[in-house]
Parts: C-alpha cells; sequence; structure tokens
C-alpha cells in the first residue's frame, strides 16, 4: 500500500483530499494543559546494592488550562482550573453527586469530569461546519514527562462507570499515549506527552528554545513537602529557603543563587505558600502552550496537524511523506525546482507495465480463495451454499485472462493479482454478487465512501508511476530488511590524545608472524578536531546530485515498491556486477591480505558481531580492569563494531556500500539472497526545504531555526521502527490477568483498579506500516558517504603518517594530527596535504568554502568543522572529554572550554575532563548516581540508582596498554596483537 500517514492515516484530511476541500483545512488548536504536583514522603529503603527506594509520592494538585481555538487560525486561554486535593474541604461531596460520581470518588475522577465537559466545548469549537468532514470527537491532553510521570497518577481514575480506558500506545513503563471515553456521550480524551512532540528535553528548555521569552519555568522545593506537614509548611508566609530546593534524586544539588533571587522577587507577589503553589503549579501549564502553538504553526505551513500524532518522530515521518505527493508544498520561492507534479485525484496515473507477465489462475491459488472467502461469510453470518467454489475454476481462469479490474481498468498479472469484489456487501461472495477486482483495488473499495476509495486507489497509481515508498508484504524481504538495520558507528580508535606528547599511531599487519603491530612513528599530534557530516542521515536519503557519487547518475536513490527476491546466486550475483539497480543483498566475503595494511586505519564493514568476554578475545589490559573493579560484565554482548569481513557469516549490505567494499577490494565468497527495488529520488525536496528554511532563520536570527532544526533531527528513525519491540497490551480483569501472567509471552503487569490489570504480551507477529526499506537505505547509505570521504578524499590527497583517528561517533569523526607547530589548532589539513592538485580540486566540494556563505557552509553532503582544541581523552564509546579551543561571540575572542559526552550518565553529576584523565593515567573508576521517577509496589517513586560513571571498560575493540584500540580480526586472538617501541 502507498505511505502517506498525513493523508490516508488522517480521516479529516482524507476528506479534504477526496472531495477536492482542502482549502477548508485547519490545524487543531484547541487542547488542554496539566500538570501534577506532588507530596514526598521519604523512605530510604534498600531495594538492592546498586538501587535505593528514596520516597513515595502522592498527589497534592492538580492544574489545568484550557486552550480554546478561534477564526484566525490563533487561540485564547479560556480557563485556567486549580485543586487542591483536601477531600475534606466542605463542598467536595456536593461537586461529586453534581457530576455524578460516587461518594467515595477522588479529586481525579472529578478531575475528569470536569475535563470531560470542558473538551466537549473545546470540540464544538474545533470541529467543521460541514458535518459530512470526519472530525474525531477527540480532544488531546498535554502533560510535560507526562508518560513517566502524569499519567501513572491519573491511571487509578481512568476505571470508572461513567468513563472506559482505551488500551495504552507504548509500554507499561513508558505510556506514550492513552484515551479515555465518556460513555455517555462518547467523547474522549487523549492523554499524551507534550515532551514527545519536541524530543527529550526539559520543559525549561523547552520554553527558552522554542516559546515566549517572557516566560519562564519557576522552582518549587518538592522533597520537604509530606503528607503529614503539608498543611503547617504551605500556611507560612515566608519563602523557602535555598537549601529547601536541594534535590536527591539530581545528586543532592539545590537551585543556584540566580534562581533563588528570582524565586524570592516571584514570591514577593503572595501572601503565602499556598498561594505560591497555586501560581506554580497554573504556570507549568500556561509555559507548555507558546511552543506548542509556534510547533503547530511550523507544521501547519505543509497541511500537517500536529496533534493528530503523538511523537514528533511520527510528525516528521508523516512531513516527509506528505511532501511525496504534493512536492510544491515544499519547494521555496528561493530554491525552486520542478521534482515532478503534485498528486491530483481527477489525473489518471494508470501505468501498466508491458514487462508484466499476465496472470494464470491455477487450481491450488483459486482453491484457497475460494476456502477464505467462505470463512469471511462465514464469521460475517452470511449464507454460503451458493458460493464460489473449486468447481468454478475454469469459469474465472478465463475471466481473469480476458477481463480487466472492475474498479480501475488494469490487467491482472502476477505483480497485480484478481480477488473477486462484493457489489452488495451484506450477500455474500457468489457469481452473481462479484466481479474481477485487482486485490489492492478491493482492500480500498472496503466499505469505503466511493470518493475516498478512489483517492485510495489513485494515490497508489501514483505511487507506483514515481516509484514511491510503498509497505512491505514479503515476509522474506522484511526479514532481510531488518537484518540490515544498525544503530550509527560509535567507536573510540586512540584513547589519549594529547599536542604535543601523543606520537601518531600506526597499525600494521606482518603476514610472515600472523601478528597485528601498534607502533607509534616520529610524528607528534599538535591538534585534534572532529568533521560532523552536515546533517547526515537527511543527506544521505535526499538523493540530491554529487559529482563524488559515482554510481547511479551521481545520486544515492533511494528505494521505493520491491521488484524482485530472488535466492538464487547467479542473480545475485549479475545485480551486484551490473550496478544499474539499487537493491539490498546477502553475502559472506573478505578483504585479501594484501588489502590489510591500507585498511586497519578505519576498517570499512561496521556491522554487529557476538563479543565473547574472554581475556583471549577482549585482552589483558580490559579483562584485568574488569576483574580488579568487578565490572558487570556479561558471557556475551553483541555489538556494532568495525570489521575486515563478514566474520564467516551472511551479513546484509545495500548496493552502494557493497559496490565501495567491493571497489576497495572486498571479495565476495557467497551469495545468499537478494531484493531489488525501483529506485527514487522522492525526498530531495523535502531535505532541501527543511534545511534552506534552518538557514533562512538563521540568517534572520529566528528562533524558528530550533523547529527546523528539531524536524530535521527527527526525520530518520520512524522508518525502521519495529512493533515487534513493543508488547500488546490488553485490559484485563483479575481473573483473566492470573491466566495471563502464566503465559509464556508475559512481559509485564499494572494495576489500574481494585478488578482491572494493564497486560502486556509479548505479539507473535509484527506489523510493518512504515517504509522500512527508506530507513535501511538512509543507514547504508550515510555509512557510504562516510567511507567515501575518508578513502576517496582523505586517503588519497593526505600524508596518512601525519594523523589517525581517534574516535567516530554517528555521523562525526574526531582526527588527531600532526600539523604545522607554528600554527595553532585551526589549520585543519593545511599541512598534511600530500597531492595538492587533488586535494584543491576536491575541498570544497566536501568542506565548507570560506569565501562562500552559510548556504555552502551546511550543504547537503557535505562536512564541517565541529570542534578543534589540544587534547582528547575517549575511554569508549560515547564516552569522551575534549577541551575544545572554540570563539566566544560576546568576548570576541577564543576560549577553553571542556566538551563532555558520556551516554546514560545524568548531566548533574561531578564528572570533568580530569576524570577521564584518571581514569586512563590512574586505572581510577568514577561511580555516578542516576535519579528517576518509577513505580514501585503500585506506588510512584523516587529512586536513586548508583552505577558506573567512568570505567575505561571497552569491549568493541583490542584496547592495548599504549592506548590504542585495535579491531578484532578473524583468526588472531589478543595475544596476537603486539606493541613495537617507535
Amino acid at each position: 500500500m502507498p505511505i502517506c500517514p498525513a493523508v490516508l492515516n488522517h480521516p479529516t484530511i482524507e476528506y479534504l483530499k477526496a472531495y477536492e476541500l482542502m482549502d477548508q483545512f485547519k490545524a487543531q488548536r484547541g487542547f488542554i494543559t496539566y500538570d501534577f504536583e506532588i507530596l514526598n514522603d521519604q523512605v530510604m529503603k534498600k531495594i538492592t546494592d546498586q538501587t535505593t527506594l528514596l520516597s513515595q509520592l502522592s498527589k497534592l494538585s492538580i492544574a489545568s488550562t484550557e486552550v480554546f481555538p478561534n477564526q484566525e487560525k490563533s487561540y485564547e486561554l479560556v480557563k485556567r482550573c486549580y485543586t487542591l486535593f483536601d477531600e475534606s474541604s466542605n463542598n467536595y461531596q456536593e461537586q461529586l453527586k453534581n457530576y455524578g460520581l460516587p461518594s467515595n470518588s477522588s479529586f481525579v475522577h472529578l478531575k475528569l469530569a470536569q475535563t470531560f465537559e470542558s473538551a466537549e466545548q473545546i470540540y464544538q469549537c474545533m470541529k467543521y461546519e460541514n458535518e459530512n468532514i470526519a472530525f474525531d470527537r477527540c480532544v488531546k491532553v498535554l502533560g510535560w514527562n507526562s508518560s513517566k510521570f502524569d499519567i501513572v497518577l491519573l491511571l487509578d481514575a481512568l476505571d470508572c462507570e461513567l468513563w472506559t480506558m482505551g488500551v495504552p500506545i507504548g509500554d507499561l513503563n513508558n505510556t506514550k499515549s492513552i484515551t479515555v471515553t465518556y460513555k455517555k456521550s462518547y467523547m474522549k480524551l487523549q492523554f499524551i506527552d507534550a515532551d514527545n512532540l519536541f524530543g527529550s528535553m526539559s520543559l525549561k528548555a523547552c520554553v527558552k528554545d522554542h516559546g515566549d521569552k517572557s516566560e519562564n519555568k519557576d522552582v518549587f522545593p518538592y522533597e520537604i513537602i509530606n503528607s503529614k506537614n503539608w498543611k503547617q509548611v504551605f500556611v507560612k508566609s515566608e519563602p523557602f529557603e535555598q537549601e529547601d530546593f536541594k534535590s536527591q534524586p539530581k545528586g543532592g544539588h539545590s537551585i543556584t543563587k540566580d534562581e533563588y533571587d528570582q524565586y524570592l522577587i516571584n514570591f514577593k507577589r503572595f501572601t503565602n505558600r499556598l498561594e505560591y503553589l497555586k501560581y506554580y503549579n497554573i504556570n507549568d501549564t500556561e509555559i507548555m502552550i507558546k511552543p506548542l502553538m509556534n510547533l503547530f504553526d511550523t507544521f501547519e505551513q505543509f497541511n500537517i496537524d500536529v496533534l493528530h500524532y503523538i511523537s514528533i518522530a511520527l510528525c516528521v515521518y508523516a512531513t516527509k511523506h506528505y511532501l511525496t505527493y504534493f512536492p510544491s508544498k515544499f519547494n521555496l520561492e528561493s530554491d525552486k525546482q520542478t521534482y515532478y507534479e503534485d498528486f491530483d485525484i481527477n489525473a489518471d496515473y494508470s501505468y501498466p507495465n508491458p514487462n508484466a507477465k499476465a496472470f494464470i489462475l491455477t487450481t491450488g491459488y483459486w482453491k484457497n480463495k475460494c476456502y477464505h472467502y467462505k470463512q469471511q461469510d462465514y464469521k460475517a453470518g452470511r449464507e454460503t451454499e451458493k458460493n464460489v467454489t473449486p468447481d468454478d475454476y475454469d469459469y474465472y481462469k478465463r475471466l481473469f485472462e480476458t477481463s480487466v479490474c472492475s474498479i480501475c481498468s488494469a490487467k491482472f498479472t502476477y505483480g497485480n493479482p484478481p480477488s473477486l469484489d462484493r457489489q452488495n456487501n451484506e450477500l455474500p461472495h457468489t457469481k452473481a454478487n462479484c466481479l474481477a477486482a485487482c486485490v489492492s483495488c478491493n482492500i480500498a473499495h472496503a466499505n469505503r465512501d466511493p470518493k475516498i476509495a478512489s483517492l485510495y486507489i489513485k494515490m497508489r497509481q501514483y505511487a507506483i508511476k514515481h516509484n514511491q515508498p510503498m509497505t512491505i508484504s514479503d515476509e522474506r524481504i522484511y526479514k532481510l530488511l531488518r537484518e540490515c538495520i544498525t544503530d550509527g558507528l560509535a567507536a573510540v580508535f586512540h584513547r589519549e590524545n594529547i599536542a604535543g606528547k601523543t606520537h601518531i599511531n600506526e597499525l600494521t599487519y606482518d603476514e610472515q608472524s600472523n601478528k597485528m603491530i601498534s607502533q607509534d612513528n616520529e610524528n607528534v599530534s599538535t591538534y585534534v578536531f572532529a568533521l560532523d557530516g552536515n546533517s547526515l542521515y537527511p543527506s544521505s536519503y535526499s538523493s540530491v546530485k554529487n559529482e563524488n557519487i559515482p554510481y547511479t547518475d551521481h545520486r544515492m536513490y533511494m528505494a521505493g515498491r520491491s521488484k524482485l527476491y530472488s535466492k538464487k546466486p547467479y542473480v545475485v550475483k549479475n545485480c551486484i556486477d551490473q550496478r544499474k539497480n539499487i537493491f539490498i543483498a546477502k553475502v559472506k566475503g573478505y578483504f585479501p591480505i594484501s588489502e590489510n595494511n591500507n585498511l586497519l586505519a578505519l576498517l570499512p564493514v561496521f556491522r554487529n558481531i557476538e563479543i565473547e568476554n574472554k581475556e583471549e578475545v577482549i585482552g589483558e589490559y580490559m579483562y584485568l580492569q574488569a576483574q580488579k573493579h568487578s565490572l558487570p560484565m556479561t558471557k556475551k554482548d553483541r555489538k556494532l563494531t568495525i570489521l575486515l569481513d563478514t566474520n564467516g557469516q551472511f551479513m546484509v549490505f545495500n548496493n552502494y556500500y557493497l559496490w565501495l567494499l567491493i571497489d576497495l577490494g572486498f571479495v565476495i565468497t557467497d551469495y545468499k539472497a537478494i531484493t531489488v527495488f525501483e529506485k527514487n529520488a522522492a525526498y530531495e525536496p523535502f531535505v532541501r526545504t527543511i534545511m534552506n528554511l534552518r538557514i533562512q532563520a538563521i540568517l534572520a536570527a529566528s528562533s524558528k531555526e530550533k523547529f527546523y532544526k528539531l524536524i530535521i533531527n527527527s526525520s530518520y528513525g520512524y522508518d525502521t521502527l519495529n512493533t515487534k519491540k513493543f508488547g500488546k497490551i490488553k485490559m484485563l480483569d483479575k481473573d483473566d490477568t492470573f491466566i495471563a501472567q502464566h503465559h509464556p509471552n508475559h512481559i509485564g503487569t499494572r494495576r489500574i483498579s481494585a478488578n482491572t490489570f494493564a497486560v502486556q504480551i509479548k505479539p507473535k507477529t509484527a506489523t510493518c506500516f512504515t517504509s522500512i526499506q527508506s530507513g535501511v537505505f538512509t543507514l547504508d547509505n550515510a555509512n557510504y558517504w562516510y567511507l567515501n570521504y575518508i578513502y576517496n578524499f582523505m586517503y588519497k590527497c593526505l600524508d596518512r603518517k601525519r594523523f589517525h583517528f581517534v574516535l567516530a561517533d554517528t555521523d562525526s569523526i574526531y582526527i588527531a594530527i600532526a600539523g604545522d607547530q607554528a600554527k595553532d589548532c585551526h589549520q585543519q589539513f593545511e599541512s598534511l596535504v600530500s597531492d595538492k592538485q587533488f586535494y584543491e580540486q576536491h575541498e570544497y566540494q566536501y568542506l565548507p568554502d570560506p569565501n562562500k556563505d552559510i548556504y555552502d557552509d551546511k550543504k547537503i553532503l557535505g562536512f564541517s568543522i565541529e570542534n578543534e582544541g589540544y587534547e582528547l581523552t575517549s575511554l569508549g564509546h560515547k564516552c569522551y572529554s575534549m577541551i575544545v579551543h572554540k570563539w566566544d561571540n560576546k568576548k570576541q575572542q577564543y576560549e577553553f572550554k571542556p566538551k563532555i559526552t558520556s551516554k546514560g550518565i545524568s548531566k548533574t553529576q561531578d564528572i570533568s575532563h580530569n576524570d577521564y584523565v584518571n581514569v586512563t593515567n590512574k586505572d581510577i573508576v568514577k561511580k555516578g548516581i542516576n535519579g528517576t521517577l518509577k513505580e514501585q509496589d503500585n506506588v510512584m517513586s523516587t529512586i536513586q540508582v548508583e552505577k558506573y560513571a567512568l570505567t575505561g571498560f571497552n569491549n568493541k575493540s583490542i584496547v592495548l596498554r599504549n592506548l590504542c584500540c585495535s579491531p578484532y580480526i578473524k583468526g588472531l586472538t589478543a595475544k596476537d596483537y603486539i606493541i613495537k617501541d617507535q
């Protein structure tokens, strides 16, 4: 099926497109924001040696702000609500009675009843005057970081006799969305996490980057207020002390003096602490609104309705695929290009394939069809006595050979097989009631409005004509694609890099002794700098023409429909050798020994392998360090690393990556399977437009630059989403929950109420509803382009004895260089050039030209200088610290600033550059504490986990005592790696 979720998965836009009413489109601008404040009852209980239960949380108050849209595509804050959870208040029972709630209902039940009432008013403001235009009776309710916190506090009130709770989206520990339906009016509230619409960031950072500069996130001392003292604490008129703001989950840190001074200024407006709490609670709901409205404005120009989606990744995914049908929507006046015509529902997109083989009905195929038609009618309660039978084979064989689809008039081929379309959906599959139709047309037709069915059919024809991405229906192809999915490369090559001290290190293979030798040469590094791919993943799927791509018309095309799958070795080999089609192929191979020394500095095969954590595998240095510090270590790890071959197993590559490997000397020894795709450049207008809009925002000093950066950085990832990762959640009663918990595929259970439980089950099957082939090609195109720059530019014109690679971090490569000692660290490659003519010919095809503007600096498929400095220590993947020599615009001078990266460790930890150095030089490990919110024994709690922050343990390569990280080579053990003195 075609992929265009902005249309085909959005009933409103689907109707507007089908009836040519898109001029009436309006994005949803009515919604509700909410926020809980909590009481913090200290527990301080050890759960495990590393985990401590700090406190249990209970509800103190809730605030909400209701946003109503108006006619000018703007909004107004009609109502701000605040409720303190004091169920002993005088009119509490009266309020419950007014909403028909039982007397034992909580304040959250009352709040939900009030929210349903407000939602009805918001819905009436948002819906279309034309009642025929589909518009869901659903209002979005957004909280910040609510998937891990606020939704958990709501759960016990979602099961009620007045409303029903839908199945949560996500998993039990991270509920991305949950829908509650009011039984009388069928009004729905969909609770979603606003944080997911902006990526992972704090509310404070979001307001700063995307909101109104006049608004700020205030502060509140959560941890000193508990269920016993809250009434006494809040009646006081004096402000809290600065010490009161200390946070155990944040390592005992308090707010800064500037933040406290601002708090004192704000507090003067209130008579007591309770009034400040009310202001603080409401303010948190209000400051979400401006960033959300700015987000809606950014996407509405592309006809995208943000509130229809639950994450920025899904929102951008919808935008990216919308442009493949309406490219003119993404064509700036400043960048006018002709791609292809927009989709037009009145146009004819029938595109017969003259080479397609006519469909010949077989007895087996027909017998299977008859069986399923009978089952379908039986389940629907229709009579089956007069159904078509296997005896009708001859009749339908002739019919399919001589007729065309009754819906789209296409001929039946093996790529477009026939089926029977019932004319009267109340009647069964009989000869009199059925006409021949394409399977795809039959699916699109179903019980839909004829105009909407026509929209589906024509969008599919349009997708076929323009080779657009389509869903994968062949399980063999799906499995092959999933095998090809890896993360971005994160690897360390040399751990210590200090200007004036560290020598350039070379790895060589001695064939005679079968040893790997690490040896410093005479050149001493003078600086370190990082090259960063300009939005590497979007560049890699942009299909923009570049003369440095020697294949397929100098473009890295993206995959559309699959047109061939084969396991025949000669077919696989021919497709690879011809270099015409784009494909993914499963092969086994190696690089000849004669190529080893040319490749060892950065091996070109980026793939996952299993690594046994044995001394003879990972090496004595790492193994002993793990033993000495009692570091947690499994028997085996599966890691993405750099390789010289396919490790004796079959691996999957796309055509560009595989062709580059072959050009570097890779020898294929066996062929397993191949899938060939139609090629397209469908994403080019999206990438060009968003990157140019970002540059224009930078030049205008506009805050929209942050939005366009968010969009481009979120545009890869959803393509490869695998539903296998998400367990199926069922809402069960106590008896069924007991049975489900004994099922072998049971993942977890969460209590909702006394007799309602959310049970998560591992699904037996996965659904592929995304363009997974686009995700795979993005990853391998990025690998190709990354290596193409190194092997076909750097290695061809730079003196390789004067630099070594330090680390790779997805789209960046850090390099230590022995340059001109008389110059500073900003000399880039100037002193390394060995082939001046080649360098000058190609330099600015990759790197920014200082004589040109920002458009060249951020060009698609370009590289830019990310960081420059004199010292970098790297302990493991995504764990490094660099002293960066950076220009300060305010002071108008260069300054030294540390850039610290430590994956999985809270940023509140006191980790400095010296800590990285001490791990390397003094063999010291540094522990850190991560605080988190988590449900413990069905109670929302704060948990503190002690973990190793910096250890230096790295098993993605063999770390030698000279701090060189050598790649795994099949046939060598760790003892075959030797350090040789200079």
